[in-house]
This record gives C-alpha cells, sequence and structure tokens, in this order.
C-alpha cells in the first residue's frame, strides 16, 4: 500500500538533508542479502559529495527497487555498480534534450550486465503495471514507484541499456 501511496504522490514526504555515501554504506549489508551470491555488488562513492534534501525511506527505496530489478535482469549472477557522484550545470547540460533542466544534482547510477532491455521495452518500463516478468512474478509497480518518487523529489531518472550487454540507470537529486 506504501508504494500505491507514493506512486499517487499521496503519500506525505519527510524530507531531510541526506548524504548519499552513507546512506549507500548503510543500504550496502541489506543489498548484498537481496542479490545474493551470483551477484558481485560493488559501491563507489563519489569524492566530496554533495548533500540533497529528500526521504530518507524513498530513496532508500528508489535504490533497493532498482537493485532488485538489476537482479532479475542477471539470473545467472553478474555484476551490479552502484556509483554517487556530483553533477555541475555543465554536466548536466547533456540530459537537457531528455528533459531535464540544467543545475546542479548529485547522480545515483546503478549499472548491471544483465539481459539489458530493447528500445521498445525501455520506453515503458516506467509504465504502473507494465512488467516483462511471468505473471504472478512481478506487480509491474517497482519502476513506476521509483519514478514517482523521484519525481517528487524533483529529480529526474534515465536508462540506458543493450540488449545482452545491461542496463544503466542514472537518478538525479537536486
Amino acid at each position: 500500500m506504501k508504494k500505491l501511496l507514493a506512486f499517487s504522490r499521496r503519500q506525505t514526504l519527510e524530507p531531510v538533508i541526506l548524504q548519499l555515501n552513507e546512506m549507500m554504506t548503510d543500504l550496502s549489508v541489506l543489498l548484498n542479502r537481496l542479490l545474493g551470491e551470483q551477484i558481485e555488488l560493488k559501491i563507489s562513492s563519489g569524492r566530496d559529495l554533495w548533500q540533497v534534501k529528500a526521504d530518507r525511506s524513498q530513496i532508500d527505496q528508489v535504490v533497493i527497487n532498482l537493485a532488485v530489478n538489476a537482479r532479475d535482469a542477471m539470473p545467472e549472477g553478474g555484476r551490479l555498480a552502484i556509483r554517487t557522484r556530483n553533477v555541475t550545470e555543465r554536466d548536466s547540460q547533456r540530459y537537457q534534450s531528455q528533459g531535464m533542466v540544467i543545475g546542479e544534482y548529485v547522480l545515483i547510477e546503478v549499472e548491471d550486465n544483465g539481459v539489458g532491455m530493447t528500445d521498445e521495452i525501455r520506453s515503458k518500463i516506467f509504465e504502473p503495471f507494465f512488467t516483462t516478468k511471468d505473471i504472478g512474478k512481478g506487480t509491474g509497480l517497482g519502476l513506476a514507484t521509483v519514478y514517482g518518487i523521484v519525481k517528487q523529489t524533483g529529480g529526474y531518472i534515465f536508462a540506458d541499456s543493450v540488449v545482452g550487454k545491461g542496463t544503466t540507470f542514472r537518478v538525479f537529486l537536486p
């Protein structure tokens, strides 16, 4: 129910000043458990990372959902990299054509070497109830929830993917 409320933008957020590098360290134990032994997790923290103002549980949910999606895209195992870094106004210009406002952001990048997605699938991944999983295996709300949280926080999310190579999600938080 909480995911649906966040998705529908009715959930009350409790934004606080967050240091994402500390959050990633805190999440690493849980993520390793969720990912299992066949997936190697590497977390790389950007130096002198700027703080963001966001609801901690919501940002945790974003990272967890993206990690679980990555796990599901690597049924035989693989590698998952989570990276954080600052994005300057100049760096953000390359995403302007995709609708991102030029500005300073903190980036959370989640990259896997899983099965990847076609452009057709990628164009639908943030739609509620869209899933590529078998019936009973997924609700199609995970990435829609991620999208809703990121947007509600004032950020942006983009996905790049190559079939057979993997997928990279980039979450930009102001």
